[in-house]
């Protein structure tokens, strides 16, 4: 019972990260101000984030959760700390506070995301092992990383730091490790376990893509502001979605494949031959 609303807790506080993070985006990166009214709920939505945060932990110390589930409560906590403080800077901010404001936001759900998905009834930390080559395992640990990269060139892109073409250049990079994690999995019938959240990860990384062609090409365009910020802010809000859905999908693969090795590929050509 404990464990059921240690992860109805954190379900509960990735979606409210998630509604926060969304009107956070119609303050930081809305200078005509016409949707500023959207940020007025961000500051109730963020208080409603702390409170989850402070619950989620007294919930992991009174379930006995895992050494390394207590460190992402304690890594969210602090992230959190860090976010309020840049929150509370008096206006107007500067770029640099604005961009690491929502630079952390981007990283803070993410770590809901995990949290929830470690702390499920339904959640095997040693499952049975498939065999995979060691270009997933590689694919794995670094798409997390490159995708990241990503969110922080389009952090700075919206902010106006940084120019749009190293965020175009990133996006293609970011496709092909997109594809070498996903592909491999959905093709291949050994990893069926894990075809649905490379399907839902794909889902995500392609609508994260048509939104920035979509943003390149109203750029060239006589379009509504409104509809820009709209379309930057649920730009802004898939970036964290993607990257919830690659850090999990990595860590599933990281979780349930091993690396086939010389000394497995004989044994399954001895057990062929019996």
């Amino acid at each position: 019972m404990r464990n059921r609303w240690l992860h109805r807790c954190a379900i509960l506080l990735a979606a409210v990260a998630f509604l926060s993070m969304c009107t956070g985006g119609a303050v930081t990166s809305n200078e005509e101000r016409p949707l500023y009214s959207v940020g007025q709920s961000h500051m109730w939505l963020s208080a409603g984030v702390a409170v989850l945060t402070i619950a989620l932990l007294l919930c992991l110390r009174s379930a006995g959760a895992t050494p390394w589930l207590r460190r992402l409560g304690w890594m969210a906590l602090a992230l959190l700390a860090i976010e309020t403080v840049l929150g509370f800077l008096p206006l107007p901010q500067p770029p640099a506070v604005r961009i690491a404001h929502a630079f952390i936001a981007q990283l803070f759900f993410p770590l809901t995301v995990a949290i929830a998905a470690l702390s499920s009834i339904g959640w095997k930390p040693h499952p049975a092992p498939m065999e995979g080559a060691g270009v997933l395992l590689l694919a794995a640990k670094t798409t997390p990383f490159v995708v990241l990269a990503q969110v922080a060139l389009g952090t700075l892109f919206r902010h106006g730091a940084l120019g749009v073409g190293p965020h175009l250049i990133g996006a293609f990079v970011v496709v092909l490790f997109m594809l070498a994690m996903a592909l491999p999995v959905i093709y291949g019938p050994e990893y069926r376990a894990l075809q649905l959240a490379a399907r839902l990860f794909l889902a995500a990384a392609s609508v994260q893509v048509f939104l920035g062609l979509a943003l390149f090409s109203m750029q060239s365009m006589d379009v509504d502001p409104v509809v820009m910020i709209v379309v930057t802010m649920v730009h802004a809000a898939v970036a964290a979605l993607t990257l919830s859905a690659t850090l999990m999908l990595a860590v599933l693969i990281l979780r349930d494949v091993r690396r086939v090795t010389g000394r497995s590929l004989a044994v399954g050509a001895e057990q062929s031959s019996t």
